[in-house]
C-alpha cells in the first residue's frame, strides 16, 4: 500500500510544473489517480485471499490433530474393555467340549444330529441258564431317529464313530454296535450286511425273521460262530436299524438272554 502511494506522488510531482495546470496536465493527473485507485482493491483482495488461505490451512491442521487425538483415545482402551474385546473375538474359536469317556474315547458323532442320549437306569430281571438274575440297564435314545433301547451295565462303555455307536465291555471282548440306513428297505440292506460276514465260520445260521413278540418291527437275524457274532436288522419307518454283536465264547451262556433283553427293549 505504501509503495503504491509513493509511486502516485512521484508521478504527480512530475506532472506539476507550474502553479496552474493546463487541461492536458489535469487529465493526466486524473488518469494517474484513477490508475492507482484501481490497484488498491486488487491488493486488498490479494491480502484477503492470503488471510483466507492461512485460516483454511490452520483449520485443516487443527482437524488433523483432533482426529489423531480421537484415534489414540479409541486405540488405548481400559483393561476391562480389552478383556471384553478379546473375549468376543475368541467366541467362535472356543475349544470344543470334552466328550471323551473314562477310556479317553470320543463320544461325539462325525455327522451333525447323529447322537445317543442317556435317560436314566432301571433294574431288570433276566433268566440265565434257568436262574433269574437281576441286572441294571441304561435307557438310551438314538437321535435324530427317536429309537429307544436298553443296554446292560457291563456294556455301558460306548463311543460314536462314522455314525456307528459301539457299546463294549471293560475288557473290550464283548461289543454291540448300532447304525441306521436312512431311506432304505430291509430287503436291500440285509444282503449288504451278509457280505460283511464272509469269513470261514464253523457255524452259520440261516437268516430268519425276528419274533414279533420281542418288538413290533419287521426284522431279520443271523448268527455265526466262532467267535460268536451276528446281526439284527429292523425296518423302522423309512429307515433300517442295524445291530451287530460279537462276544467271546466264555460269555456265550449269558449273552443269549442279554441280547434277547436288548431286542425286547427296542421301541
Amino acid at each position: 500500500m505504501k509503495h503504491n502511494k509513493d509511486d502516485m506522488q512521484k508521478e504527480l510531482r512530475e506532472l506539476k510544473t507550474t502553479s496552474s495546470l493546463n487541461p492536458q496536465d489535469k487529465k493526466a493527473m486524473i488518469s494517474v489517480i484513477r490508475k492507482h485507485a484501481r490497484k488498491k482493491p486488487k491488493r486488498k483482495k490479494l491480502k484477503q485471499a492470503a488471510i483466507w488461505a492461512s485460516t483454511a490451512a490452520a483449520l485443516f491442521l487443527a482437524g488433523i490433530l483432533v482426529f489423531q487425538m480421537i484415534d489414540n483415545d479409541q486405540s488405548v482402551l481400559p483393561a476391562d474393555d480389552h478383556e471384553g474385546s478379546e473375549h468376543d473375538d475368541n467366541t467362535d474359536n472356543k475349544e470344543p467340549a470334552d466328550n471323551t469317556n473314562e477310556e479317553g474315547i470320543n463320544n461325539t458323532s462325525d455327522s451333525p444330529g447323529f447322537s445317543v442320549t442317556e435317560d436314566g437306569t432301571k433294574s431288570k430281571t433276566i433268566e440265565v441258564e434257568g436262574m433269574e438274575e437281576e441286572v441294571t440297564v441304561t435307557n438310551y435314545m438314538l437321535e435324530p431317529y427317536g429309537i429307544h433301547y436298553q443296554m446292560e451295565e457291563f456294556l455301558g462303555n460306548y463311543h460314536i464313530e462314522n455314525e456307528i455307536i459301539r457299546h463294549y465291555s471293560d475288557a473290550d471282548n464283548t461289543w454291540v454296535t448300532f447304525e441306521v440306513a436312512e431311506g432304505a428297505h430291509i430287503d436291500d440292506v440285509v444282503p449288504e450286511i451278509q457280505s460283511q460276514y464272509s469269513g470261514d465260520f464253523s457255524y452259520t445260521e440261516e437268516p430268519a425273521e425276528t419274533s414279533q413278540n420281542e418288538n413290533p418291527y419287521l426284522g431279520i437275524r443271523q448268527h455265526f460262530s466262532d467267535p460268536p457274532q451276528g446281526y439284527y436288522a429292523y425296518q423302522i419307518g423309512e429307515n433300517v436299524l442295524i445291530i451287530k454283536y460279537e462276544y467271546i465264547i466264555e460269555a456265550g451262556d449269558g449273552m443269549g438272554p442279554r441280547l434277547q433283553s436288548l431286542r425286547e427293549s427296542i421301541e
